[in-house]
């Protein structure tokens, strides 16, 4: 770092005086409507139009109890799709939240990371490829600095930056070189932030998943429309007056069509993703929560994903000899401190590295041994600069101090080993034999047999190109980065949900393959393939490998790609972990791309679908099982609405046709509320299955199989027997209205059953007893309950929905109905139980 970038870095003191003045660096957002507007915009539906035209039209002929009650059962309706906007954007606000970007900002004199949020004018900051730039700045110091604008201009080559071109924008990214910039402007005043402000806020696109779902409802609205008419007609050929059949018909279109649906799929989104945000996981993009459950292949990063990414030296090679980590400074590894210091874009903050891990490392060690890395840097001026390239697996630096210049080179040993013909043994420089290029070779190998991750530093004292040629070997150092503790059984767990774990990493296969026999991603003696084995074979070749590899060393970012795109053509569903600008393109081409949000660079983070904080495998298996969880949620809720509404037209068809007893319309609607209410939103907080990570991935792209079709039909049809069963026995025994209220209350029981059913996924009742003691649960279930006995029993009640009070005997029998459903279920349960058994004890 030089010293005049750092005479012009603001205080902190100043920093927030600033920040007062001008404002956080964001943009302005659209301003969200309000609350009446909301509330209003709940009646754009036009089922709900109609009822309220049926209200109306009460009102007019006189019926104006019917008419209040209409309306106000509108109004709760209403109300239950306002509560599910403000539920959904409040989570979805908190989302955004946690989406924010760090920065590397001089302030005090010192480089540390700070929330973009927090930059002011004036404030200095560290760019380098991959990083998106937070505001409007000025480039000071660059070294072959190049950034992509397509963002702005709409062109994608590069725009190299220098000293007569140093305008950098908000939302532009750094694609080549490194460097420090100014702040210029923040926020609303930035030229990307003028724009957002001319153009508003783009409305956000529906989900895959959101669209089929608004396509569902369509399709099961023309059935329940259809429905309506029929029973519109029938009701006015028997006995009803025009006003009576259309209310009638109104009301069971309203009850038969979910139109809460995609207001109950946004709060399941909302809050599921928000669980996964506290385990780690940011989802950018809310379509990868679909093809999260469906996830068959995990291709994972080693370094910082398998591993803690805590990285310390714990041996050091150095003229044919092994060292420990010494306790104070070493004539030999002088040089070789020296190049990992200036060869680097790293840099320590309270002994905490800041950037590369690995660099972190070297910068540790050197501080460790006496070395100040602040003080190196002020001692040298960088002249040129190499970056590192993920293709050759080095980086390189032309430094100067006084009247010497230097190339210090450092990155992985073959590669660092095949630019030297020299090497420096015992202080002294000399020819690099072929016994001895055997020899740290066979070094190579027993550090990376540890697990260790090696870098390697060359060099040479002069200043002509090519830099990275003839240079003279100094010696590696030996890496620890332990396995996570959690990620052995993060690896059991997906494999017993059916993913197929792969490690695709651009580390030495001997640490590859420890860490992989570590994690229980591989045993011993598994074939791995290397990067140059992949050059070697045809895409139809590998596809024949495929299968049995689950280790790929070595590898190159397009490599990657490689195998991610031929993955997708066997037909798995691949999600793939990155965190460098190289990884985009794989990342792109994942069904879910996750990068890093520690390591990771800005690019990788606008690529990817999701983005794991913590670095760590755990939290992708986590997201995946949250995915599943997820869908499962939606699923149940789908389930719930339509067996519940089936039932209820199953019922009410026939009941008109053939002169049964027939729900009143208020009855309809009173069940509408009680079924597609609160019940709906309280299975968007339904616990996990515990068995949902031993089943085998979601390979099909409906949202219900055909096992959830022939749910829907059972219940649908149990439901309108329960109903019948209800009447046929009491048929004569009791006047209309008492059969009509019976009739009333064991449907209304029944979807109470079907509810619990569900909120179990389909587990025994018995044997999840407990399960049900979930507060929000209780609520769904007994609130109608308790609320139940008012409309049965209260005269002014009696006479809004045509009810009769019931004698504990009728209600014992509307109960007892009621229970031979869940009976039924059970027995089911228990015929699938035993059959499993006898499956598994005849192999």
């Amino acid at each position: 770092m030089q010293k005049e970038v750092i005479s012009l870095a603001l205080t902190s003191s100043k920093a927030e005086e600033l920040l007062a003045r001008f404002g956080p660096n964001e943009l302005p957002e659209k301003k969200p409507p309000s609350l009446i507007a909301r509330f209003f915009s709940q009646f754009e539906n036009a089922l709900m139009l109609l009822l309220v035209s049926a209200g109306v039209i009460s009102i007019f002929v006189g019926e104006t109890l019917d008419a209040v009650f209409i309306l106000l059962i509108v109004l709760l309706n209403a109300g239950f799709g306002l509560y599910q906007e403000f539920k959904a954007e409040r989570a979805l606000a908190s989302l955004k939240q946690m989406a924010l970007t760090t920065v590397r900002v001089i302030r005090d004199g010192i480089e540390t990371e700070i929330d973009s949020r927090k930059l002011v004018p004036g404030d200095i900051i560290h760019l380098e490829e991959g990083d998106k730039i937070p505001a409007d700045c000025q480039l000071l110091v660059g070294l072959h600095f190049e950034t992509n604008e397509a963002a702005l201009t709409g062109e994608s080559f590069p725009v190299e930056k220098n000293k007569e071109n140093n305008d950098l924008f908000m939302g532009t990214t750094v694609v080549k070189g490194r460097g420090y910039a100014q702040i210029a402007a923040t926020g609303a005043s930035t030229r990307f932030g003028k724009i957002a402000k001319t153009l508003g806020e783009i409305k956000e696109a529906k989900t895959p998943l959101q669209k089929k779902l608004e396509s569902f409802t369509r399709q099961v609205g023309v059935v329940g429309i259809i429905a309506a008419i029929t029973v519109f007609f029938l009701s006015f050929i028997k006995d009803k007056t025009l006003l009576e059949s259309f209310l009638f018909a109104v009301s069971l279109a309203v009850a038969a069509v979910p139109e809460g649906l995609p207001a109950v799929m946004t709060i399941t989104l909302a809050l599921g993703v928000e669980r996964m945000a506290k385990k780690n996981a940011i989802v950018r993009k809310l379509n990868a929560i679909e093809t999260l459950g469906s996830i068959t292949v995990a291709a994972t990063d080693k370094t910082g994903t398998l591993t803690t990414n805590k990285m310390r030296v714990k041996k050091i090679w150095s003229s044919g000899d092994v060292f420990d980590v010494p306790k104070s400074p070493q004539k030999e590894f002088e040089l070789m401190l020296t190049n990992g210091i200036l060869c680097s874009t790293a840099t320590l903050s309270d002994m905490e590295p800041i950037g590369d891990p690995t660099e972190g490392a070297i910068l540790l060690l050197a501080s460790h041994l006496g070395v100040s890395p602040s003080v190196v840097r002020q001692e040298w001026k960088t002249v040129d600069e190499i970056s590192f390239n993920a293709m050759t697996k080095r980086m390189s630096v032309v430094v100067a101090k006084n009247k010497d210049v230097y190339v210090f080179t450092k990155g992985a040993p073959e590669s660092i080993l095949s630019i030297s013909d020299k090497i420096l043994w015992h202080g002294k420089v000399v020819k690099l034999t072929s016994d001895k290029r055997a020899a740290i070779e066979k070094d190579f190998q027993s550090f990376a047999k540890r697990g260790q991750r090696m870098i390697a530093f060359s060099y040479k004292q002069e200043q002509k190109k090519p830099f990275e040629q003839h240079q003279i070997f100094l010696g590696f150092v030996g890496i620890a980065d332990p396995l996570r503790p959690e990620v052995a059984d993060a690896v059991r767990k997906a494999k017993e949900a059916g993913i197929r774990v792969v490690m695709i990493t651009g580390d030495n296969e001997l640490t590859a393959e420890a860490i992989g026999i570590e994690a229980g991603i591989v045993g011993a003696g598994d074939k791995i393939v290397t990067g140059a084995q992949l050059e070697k074979l045809t895409d139809e070749q590998i596809l024949r490998l495929l299968s049995g590899i689950k280790i790929f060393a070595r590898t190159t970012p397009d490599q990657k790609y490689r195998l991610v795109k031929l993955y997708q053509s066997m037909g798995e569903t691949v999600a793939v972990t990155g965190d460098g600008v190289n990884d985009a393109l794989a990342l792109k081409q994942a069904d879910v791309g996750v990068a890093m949000g520690k390591t990771g660079t800005d690019v990788a983070k606008e690529t990817a679908d999701m983005v794991i904080t913590d670095d760590n495998f755990a939290s992708l298996v986590n997201a995946i099982e949250e995915g599943r969880h997820i869908f499962s949620q939606i699923k149940n809720t789908i389930k719930y609405l339509l067996s519940c509404n089936l039932g209820e037209i199953l019922y009410i068809v026939p009941a008109v046709l053939f002169g049964l007893p027939v729900l009143t319309a208020l009855q309809i609607l009173y069940m509408n509320i009680v079924t597609d209410g609160l019940p709906a939103i309280s299975l968007a907080f339904t616990g996990k299955d515990s068995h949902m990570m031993r089943r085998p991935p979601r390979r099909s792209l409906a949202i219900l199989d055909r096992g959830d079709l022939r749910y829907l039909l059972f219940i649908g049809v149990m439901t309108a027997f329960a109903g019948y069963g209800a009447e046929f026995s009491l048929n004569g025994m009791k006047d209309m209205v008492t059969r009509t209220t019976i009739v009333f209350t064991t449907i209304m029981l029944v979807q109470h059953f079907v509810l619990t059913d569900i909120w179990l996924s389909h587990r025994s009742v018995v044997k999840n007893i407990f399960s049900l003691r979930h507060p929000v649960f209780l609520v769904a279930f007994f609130l109608p309950v308790l609320i139940h006995p008012f409309i049965l029993y209260h005269p002014f009640f009696q006479n809004v929905f045509q009810t009769a009070p019931l004698s504990s005997s009728d209600l014992m029998y509307a109960i007892g109905v009621a229970f031979l459903l869940l009976g039924g279920m059970e027995a089911v349960k228990l015929m699938r139980y035993f059959r499993r058994v006898s499956t598994l004890r005849s192999l």
